[in-house]
């Protein structure tokens, strides 16, 4: 594995972090992941940055400026993991430099809450969205969705569930198919075996065989404008790739782009990682041409 020398450090600080290495329960990890992210003092300050209730499921509102486009973000975590604060730095970095407002959506979690309690928060944070942006003073024109991992998943599955309720989609290294083979790229950003247990979280019994969870199985020929990010050394890789392609077969316009050098979770650290840097670059650019 050929790593760029910032994503080797980033991974050996992962390697070393104990409830990686420990097996750790998921509310440790939960816990762990909260604090780390509130320690971080680097936040980009924006014009606004509110929580808000969509219709029952909390959010919270980035607007770099009156009038911005907007765009639905929703988390990864393996429908595990993560919530608004461990992303709040981030998603405050991606508005600040897209010039994208963002609505990032704290939707229920496995397993606790499995399919398809995630995906309706999705959905019903969406269509509020839809009725809610020119009052928020958003731009209403084009309505995107942002997503890593599975929250990537999570905004392909309402496409497949709802197609016309996103103008553009930006789906960074998804799982899109419970039984797709992995790409031989175990390491400390994610391996198989940690991948496998999420989906035993979200799609138990045999919720994994409807195509809002596989989106990869689903008629993909009513996708918006679609851009997917994979990473090289991302177990997920092939499956983003698969999809792109299928996307492309299906008749959609899609743009896929791998990311070099890097590996599963990398589009979070633009302040340590240039392919997170390139990544956000990209994805302003991708949506500049939808606004």
């Amino acid at each position: 594995m050929v790593l760029t020398p910032d994503a080797a450090s980033l991974l050996r600080a992962l390697e070393d972090d104990p409830l990686v290495t420990s097996g750790a329960s998921f509310e440790e990890v939960r816990a762990q992941s909260r604090r780390i992210a509130m320690a971080e003092a680097d936040r980009v300050g924006l014009d606004d940055v509110r929580d808000v209730d969509a219709d029952g499921v909390p959010c919270r509102l980035y607007r770099p400026r009156i009038g911005a486009p907007v765009a639905l973000y929703v988390h990864g975590g393996g429908w595990v993991l993560h919530d608004l604060e461990t992303h709040d730095s981030f998603c405050r970095e991606l508005a600040h430099r897209t010039g994208w407002a963002l609505l990032a959506v704290d939707y229920r979690r496995a397993p606790e809450h499995p399919y398809p309690a995630p995906l309706d928060d999705v959905e019903t944070a969406a269509r509020w969205l839809r009725a809610e942006a020119r009052g928020l003073r958003l731009g209403t024109e084009t309505i995107a969705g942002i997503g890593d991992s599975s929250g990537a998943n999570l905004l392909a599955g309402l496409t497949v569930r709802a197609p016309d309720l996103l103008d553009a989609l930006v789906l960074m290294y998804p799982p899109v198919d419970v039984d797709a083979a992995y790409a031989e790229e175990d390491n400390a950003a994610l391996d198989a075996a940690s991948m496998r247990e999420f989906w035993d979280a979200y799609a138990p019994d045999r919720a994994g065989e409807n195509p809002e969870v596989s989106t990869l199985r689903a008629d993909l020929g009513r996708f918006p404008p679609t851009l997917i990010v994979t990473a090289e050394h991302d177990i997920l890789r092939d499956q983003g790739e698969a999809f792109a392609a299928a996307l492309a077969v299906a008749g959609a316009d899609v743009t896929a782009w791998r990311a070099l050098g890097t590996m599963h979770g990398f589009w979070r650290h633009p302040t340590l990682l240039a392919s997170s840097r390139a990544a956000v670059a990209a994805v302003g650019a991708f949506l500049s041409r939808r606004d």
